[in-house]
């Protein structure tokens, strides 16, 4: 891949399209290598869906992909190869998970699903890569339209859950939000501290925005009125 940036950026440059200063070089060799690993997964899926005969599956997985993690970040392999083969192996396994229970889902289990994937993105989204560091200017914007573009596309799947399509779109979206699980896991390394550390920052970012939201409301949601606390804007 290397080789091959360098021979693509090394022609424009010869041909005077860009300067040879190394801002300029490292601005479009980070774009042309984008470009080709981008383009080289989209053409590996289809092939695949094609190999399998799930080509429209192909496509709402890829479309689906790309839109969501685009704000919400995700799972990155160490090398292109393994990148890859990541993104044909997710593919394949959602395409004949949607063959085998296309139909067969109750209105609960997808509820369920679809619950379980919002709070998934809303509690850990945007997910950072170290090549790739996020403003905190950005951090919440990107948050919010993650959650509610994940949102409109599950309503879509959930409006759809009768037909092959839509659950497709329910697995894919459950499947974003797994591997934005395994990228937080990968980034705190496979141990039960890392775990329970996760688990802890998952229920602390619950409890949190629960409380602001319950203060927020006249009253609790339940029955009953717990007392609020004092200044729980400043915790």
């Amino acid at each position: 891949m290397n080789y091959l940036v360098s021979q693509i950026v090394n022609f424009i440059t010869e041909q005077d399209v860009i300067s040879d200063e190394s801002d300029v070089q490292d601005f479009y060799r980070y774009g042309i290598e984008i470009s080709i690993s981008s383009l080289l997964n989209i053409v590996l899926v289809v092939i695949a869906g094609i190999l399998i005969h799930h080509i429209i599956e192909s496509i709402v997985f890829l479309t689906l992909f790309i839109l969501i993690r685009s704000f919400t970040g995700g799972y990155h392999a160490d090398t292109y190869f393994r990148c890859n083969l990541l993104m044909c192996t997710t593919f394949i396994l959602t395409a004949l998970a949607n063959s085998i229970f296309s139909n067969k889902f109750s209105l609960l289990i997808i509820i369920v699903l679809i619950c379980v994937t919002e709070l998934i993105v809303s509690i850990l989204g945007p997910i950072e890569n170290k090549n790739k560091p996020i403003d905190d200017s950005k951090r919440i914007k990107l948050k919010i339209i993650g959650i509610v573009i994940t949102l409109i596309i599950n309503c879509t799947g959930l409006f759809l859950s009768r037909s092959y399509l839509g659950t497709m779109i329910i697995l894919t979206t459950f499947l974003i939000a797994l591997l934005m699980i395994a990228a937080k896991i990968k980034e705190e390394g496979i141990n039960v501290k890392s775990l329970k550390k996760l688990l802890a920052e998952m229920i602390q970012k619950i409890a949190k925005h629960t409380a602001i939201l319950a203060c927020g409301a006249a009253s609790a949601y339940g029955g009953y009125q717990t007392k609020e606390p004092k200044n729980i804007y400043k915790r």
